[in-house]
């Protein structure tokens, strides 16, 4: 999915606008979409561009901030 967005903008964005704490919740509630299966090839592209989605905010935060986040959240 590369090229679909400015990267550093939508990293800009994210930054401005939620704390390490929400990335990492938000990281945590979209690792499910790895395991959906769609029936659809516009549903295919719907699931690969939610784990994009997730794996670009893992990638912002680091999977060793992420693990910390997790703890310190309780999760």
């Amino acid at each position: 999915m590369s090229g679909a967005v400015n990267q550093k903008a939508f990293e800009k964005v994210i930054r401005d606008n939620l704390s390490p704490e929400g990335v990492a919740a938000l990281v945590m509630a979209l690792q499910p979409a790895g395991s959906i299966r769609a029936t659809t090839p516009e549903g295919d592209q719907a699931i690969e561009q939610v784990i994009w989605f997730k794996n670009t905010l893992l990638d912002m935060i680091g999977v060793k901030n992420f693990n910390r986040q997790m703890e310190e959240l309780g999760f």
